[in-house]
């Protein structure tokens, strides 16, 4: 009986890995209403700007990394971010504590709009753009990062500030 050697990558660790490099979609996370710690008087807020004068920023998601990968706004003046994804795979754009800082008036993605949600997660598959009108409520330095499996380990994260 001829025994074959042990090899590293058999199929199922192979596709294992791909798995893991693909990513298994977190998905985008949107919610009506704010959880505990987001802004609350979103509507108010949204409403009291002139969405005329936001100020356009977009970054380009690809593997693995946010380009830029820091980003800075000012309180109280609304933004239009535009995430492109350049990618082949699946990024996110996550950051929690930045999510909570700011009051969102719209997110649009290829499937449509979403008016004032509160941010969770998101997801922008590969080829896709998004966009996040929103105001800056709270100052502070937020970190981000990319949280399909291994992206931020590869380098995919980042740092928003608000002044």
């Amino acid at each position: 009986m001829i025994q074959r050697p042990a090899t590293l990558l058999t199929p199922s660790i192979l596709a294992l890995t791909l798995l893991l490099l693909t990513g298994c979609g977190a998905g985008t996370d949107l919610a009506q209403r704010p959880p505990p710690g987001y802004v609350g008087d979103v509507a108010a807020r949204v409403s009291a700007v002139d969405w005329a004068q936001a100020r356009p920023v977009t970054v380009q998601l690809d593997e693995f990394q946010f380009q830029p990968d820091r980003l800075a706004f000012e309180r109280g003046t609304p933004y239009r971010l535009t995430l492109e994804n350049r990618g082949t795979v699946a990024h996110t754009f996550t950051s929690e504590g930045f999510f909570k800082a700011i009051a969102v008036r719209r997110v649009t993605t290829a499937q449509g709009a979403v008016e004032t949600p509160a941010l969770v997660n998101l997801e922008i598959p590969a080829g896709q753009t998004d966009v996040v009108e929103f105001v800056p409520v709270e100052a502070g330095t937020y970190d981000l990062a990319c949280h399909e499996p291994l992206h931020s380990s590869f380098g995919m994260t980042g740092t928003i500030t608000v002044r």
